[in-house]
């Protein structure tokens, strides 16, 4: 039999280079694909794909690929929803990679938390919530705002800021899967994206939001990052990035998102750990390093998933970039009516996805498919800024509620 090689994908709006990574004419390539994610698979070179309706199904459907295929030489998983499960699947069939010792670390909060604070580096106050007493008793401890959040969630689901005991009541089921209350924090919050060796940092690049995770869940239609140019700054980040995942992977490499607050301390800057995924970050980000930097962050990952090496060179290209994400200004479900982009030629994105007249907006959580999204690319931090904010006041997206654009004709 050939070699068999799995993929779980679950990876929404993401154009993967599986033809370009993996082997399909020396293996017998499987994949198992939640059904509306579909396109995103190479069908036509895979041995299989198996369509599942729950993602619950798929540690099922991956044991019967491997009845039919043999025990897979890898698995490859690179959605954060799948990192976890790859890793027991491994465990459980024997299968080399990840196991679920690491892959907590990068996808339960509570437990990348607490080895990130075991090894000195700073971050806000935070503990387990099983109950609304937990997170009543923090509150008396550390005081308002908290966050509340799943440990185990993604795309900011189900997470909620309690300014006051009056919020109680919009505190989520704790219940219903395990919870973490963490103390807000105030500062700016910011990114580093890149690979570890599992010893140093190799490609990376640090960014600022514009906006946070939250309040673009919660709160705004409009969220962006944009690259940092600081040269003051950029040993400061490179430093916490290093701590941050000598702490929680020694000795194995990975793709990494790291989250973190950007304050400062008697004029020096003051980084705190928020939360880390072994995964490329969402939204335009892999687009983003492909298009400018040159580098296939999701290359790096699949190389990694597969037991081989990914490029550890340095990006030294020098430019600037960043990226835009707009929702519509109703609630989904809904429907575009028109869009309109009026910005100078000098402030124009390099890339634009906008929907077209008709289109149905129905996904409420997540990066992808939510509206619109711009790229952009610089010589400069204030460059690239100043061109998003042109961009955001000269695009117009109208929308009407699903059901009202229906009984009108709007197609």
């Amino acid at each position: 039999m050939q070699p068999h090689v799995v993929v779980i994908h679950q990876s929404r709006g993401l154009g993967i280079p599986y033809l370009d990574r993996i082997d399909h004419v020396a293996n017998a390539v499987t994949y198992v694909c939640v059904r509306n994610l579909l396109d995103r698979v190479p069908g036509h070179a895979a041995a299989a794909v198996a369509e599942v309706d729950d993602p619950a199904a798929i540690p099922h459907a991956v044991r019967d690929l491997a009845a039919r295929f043999g025990v897979p030489e890898r698995i490859v998983a690179l959605s954060e929803r799948d990192i976890l499960a790859a890793a027991y699947l491994r465990e459980e069939l024997g299968v080399p990679g990840q196991r679920p010792d690491h892959a907590l670390r990068f996808r339960d909060k509570l437990v990348m938390s607490e080895v990130v604070g075991s090894s000195g580096i700073s971050l806000p106050p935070f503990q387990a919530a099983g109950h609304g007493g937990d997170v009543a008793k923090f509150a008396e401890v550390y005081g308002f705002p908290l966050i509340v959040k799943p440990r185990l969630g993604s795309g900011s689901r189900s997470v909620v800021k309690i300014n006051a005991s009056e919020d109680f009541s919009a505190l989520p089921d704790l219940d219903s899967e395990p919870f973490l209350v963490q103390n807000f924090c105030p500062d700016d919050v910011g990114a580093i994206d890149g690979v570890w060796t599992g010893a140093e940092l190799g490609p990376w690049r640090a960014s600022r939001y514009i906006g946070t995770c939250f309040e673009f869940a919660y709160e705004n239609n409009t969220m962006g990052y944009v690259e940092i140019d600081d040269t003051n700054l950029t040993p400061y980040l490179s430093d916490f990035a290093e701590s941050v995942l000598a702490a929680l992977s020694p000795g194995t490499p990975t793709v990494f998102h790291l989250e973190h607050f950007l304050g400062d301390s008697d004029g020096a800057p003051c980084l705190r750990f928020l939360e880390i995924g072994a995964r490329a970050g969402g939204g335009g980000t892999p687009d983003v390093w492909r298009e400018v930097h040159g580098y296939d962050l999701l290359g790096a990952s699949i190389d990694i998933h597969l037991g081989r090496t990914p490029d550890y060179r340095p990006l030294t290209d020098g430019v600037v970039a960043g990226d835009l994400l707009i929702r519509p200004s109703i609630e989904p479900p809904c429907t575009i009516v028109g869009t309109r982009l009026d910005v100078p030629r000098a402030f124009a994105p390099y890339h634009q996805s906008v929907p077209c007249a008709g289109t149905d907006i129905t996904v409420t959580s997540g990066y992808s498919d939510i509206g619109a999204a711009f790229r952009f690319r610089g010589l400069s931090t204030a460059e690239v800024m100043t061109a998003m904010k042109h961009t955001e006041a000269g695009f117009h997206m109208e929308c009407l509620p699903r059901d009202l654009s229906a009984r009108i004709g709007v197609a």
